[in-house]
């Protein structure tokens, strides 16, 4: 499944005049614009990554300022906007606010108003809430499997635990599988994740979720109430 990034990370082309100068500028040259750690391709700490998440749900265009690629930018704009925090999101020149209040904003409706300010021949529509992860029983997996050759499990254990015990069919969830997952796989495709106990999964199911995967199951149990409700001869450990 691809996700397209629409925004683009922007230089401090002179590099002159003071830093609040210097934010001035960049704040006043884009609609919406992110101070933020890392690039909108690879968000360098969580809030940023979610701030991104949710601008790009939104599809609405931004700019963007790596923070950590300039130490007076990074501390300059905690004091232009009188906010201690990155990343900070700004419209129409205007402070937003953070990771917290974006979120916030984004599930009432109240950052779509925002937004057609921005771009008033722009129409924005609130990106669907993700899906829930169904939590299922081991039996449960085992006829799905049997009703469907094409699935199998992501089993996102460590491959020493792999050699412990494994139920086919499955894979492992490696970081070559999971760029496959997040680039092609398409969003209705059924993910079932299985781990030892079931809380690995849980987490991992939730991951995919929140990356807009509508079928995502994680098997309750994990591999060990397979051994003990399916197939006995699966080793415990």
């Amino acid at each position: 499944m691809k996700f397209n990034v629409v925004s683009s990370d922007v230089s401090d082309q002179s590099g002159e005049g003071s830093a609040q100068d210097r934010i001035r500028a960049m704040v006043s040259g884009s609609p919406v614009f992110l101070f933020m750690k890392g690039t909108p391709e690879a968000p360098q700490c969580g809030f940023s990554y979610r701030v991104v998440e949710v601008l790009n749900g939104w599809k609405v265009p931004f700019q963007s300022f790596n923070v950590l690629s300039d130490e007076s930018i990074r501390n300059g704009v905690k004091e232009f906007a009188n906010w201690p925090t990155i990343p900070q999101l700004y419209v129409n020149q205007e402070f937003v606010g953070g990771c917290d209040i974006v979120e916030e904003m984004s599930s009432n409706g109240e950052l779509g108003e925002v937004f057609s300010e921005a771009y008033p021949d722009q129409a924005f529509s609130a990106p669907p809430p993700p899906a829930q992860v169904q939590n299922i029983h081991p039996q449960d997996v085992k006829e799905m499997l049997e009703k469907d050759p094409q699935l199998f499990l992501l089993d996102v254990r460590s491959p020493e635990e792999r050699s412990l015990a494994t139920v086919e069919p499955s894979r492992l969830v490696d970081q070559e599988l999971a760029s496959e997952i997040l680039n092609t796989w398409p969003a209705e495709r059924p993910l079932i994740l299985i781990c030892h106990v079931g809380q690995r999964s849980l987490q991992a199911a939730e991951f995919f979720t929140q990356k807009g995967f509508r079928n995502v199951y994680n098997m309750i149990g994990g591999i060990d109430a397979w051994s003990l409700t399916v197939d006995s001869s699966i080793p415990r450990y």
